[in-house]
């Protein structure tokens, strides 16, 4: 469930980069880049065009192939209008990334496995639908996606973004918005099911108003 107000408390992002690593910092600033990208309606493809890019190199940082540089930074926040954004993503990454070059030569601590989201597998979406519904206090949103898995390997986990943007030509009003009041899991209250059966989730990105599960 979406509601029409937004309450609740986040670090900033300044403080949060003095904790994160250089590789969480790395996927801080994809998950920013592609946010935008959404926000705006622009396919990777679109974005890199209007970088002067190579059409795969967004997709690229997207996935995390390529570590973010000063240069991209600032055209992508140009070209997504995204009110400096991302570049503060980029500037997190280079302190976290500085910081690690300077410090003692230490074990690189172990990361939980991740299961891919679709290894071997190709997932076509049949059909598409939405539906959003106001009851005078709040909005909920409901979206049905019928997927068919075109490879030999299952598939047990879907990534699903959520963003949102109060102020749509302003985006600096509109971070400035949600680092007061950041959007929250509580007055999200996302579910899932899949033919009728719940389906669990975690969060793997979660941003003032940015969200992945």
């Amino acid at each position: 469930m979406l509601t029409d107000h937004h309450a609740g408390a986040g670090r900033s992002m300044d403080a949060q980069g003095e904790e994160i690593t250089v590789d969480q910092a790395a996927e801080d600033f994809a998950a920013e880049v592609a946010r935008w990208r959404e926000v705006r309606g622009m396919s990777k493809r679109a974005l890199a065009r209007a970088m002067g890019f190579d059409p795969s190199y967004v997709s690229h940082v997207e996935s995390g192939r390529h570590k973010p540089s000063e240069d991209f930074a600032r055209l992508a926040d140009d070209a997504l209008n995204a009110g400096k954004s991302i570049w503060r993503r980029w500037r997190t990454y280079e302190k976290a990334r500085v910081r690690t070059s300077v410090a003692p030569s230490t074990p690189p601590a172990p990361r939980r496995p991740e299961q891919p989201y679709a290894t071997g597998s190709a997932l076509v979406v049949e059909h598409d639908a939405a539906s959003l519904h106001y009851d005078g206090r709040s909005y909920r949103l409901t979206m049905r996606r019928l997927l068919r898995n075109t490879g030999t390997e299952p598939v047990t986990r879907y990534l699903i973004r959520i963003s949102v943007d109060r102020y749509p030509g302003d985006p600096e009003q509109s971070n400035a918005h949600y680092r007061a009041h950041p959007l929250t899991w509580e007055e999200l209250d996302l579910t899932a099911t899949c033919r009728g059966e719940k389906m669990r989730w975690q969060a793997k990105h979660d941003r003032d108003a940015f969200k992945e599960v």
